[in-house]
Order: structure tokens, then C-alpha cells, then sequence
């Protein structure tokens, strides 16, 4: 979508955990960085279709790297 230019590299969320709803449906919640005046307590959920089509790059501490993909990528 990037590429095609359909959307745009808006700004970085910072994804702090998971959620599913009663339907199987899956979240990523995000802390808000501009604002905490929401019902999440100053974060928000994004639906996984939204997270997809969105995120053009992920970084991941390295220390959550499981040591068997550590090992194999030399970090």
C-alpha cells in the first residue's frame, strides 16, 4: 500500500501487548504518545488488518530475540 501509495508513513507506535476480542478478532495496543485522554488509560488498540496494512518497519529489542535466531543472525 506504501509503494502504491495509498498510505502514507504517518509517525511510529510503540505496540506493548496483544488482545483478542469475544469474536477471535486480534489487537495490538499501542501507547499513545500525543495524548492519554482515552478510555485505555493512554492507549489504544489497532485491529490486525489496520497493523498490516500500516507498519512498513519493526524494531524489537534484542534481548526479546529468542537465542537460537541470536545465534543465527550474529547479534
Amino acid at each position: 500500500m506504501f509503494d502504491k501509495q495509498e498510505t502514507t508513513d504517518d509517525h511510529g507506535m510503540v505496540i506493548v501487548g496483544k488482545a483478542v476480542d469475544q469474536e477471535g478478532n486480534k489487537y495490538y495496543k499501542v501507547k499513545n504518545s500525543w495524548d492519554t485522554n482515552h478510555v485505555y488509560d493512554g492507549f489504544f488498540y489497532v485491529s490486525e488488518p489496520y497493523f498490516l496494512a500500516k507498519t512498513l518497519d519493526i524494531l524489537v529489542n534484542r534481548e526479546a530475540i529468542p537465542k537460537s535466531i541470536a545465534k543465527k543472525m550474529k547479534i
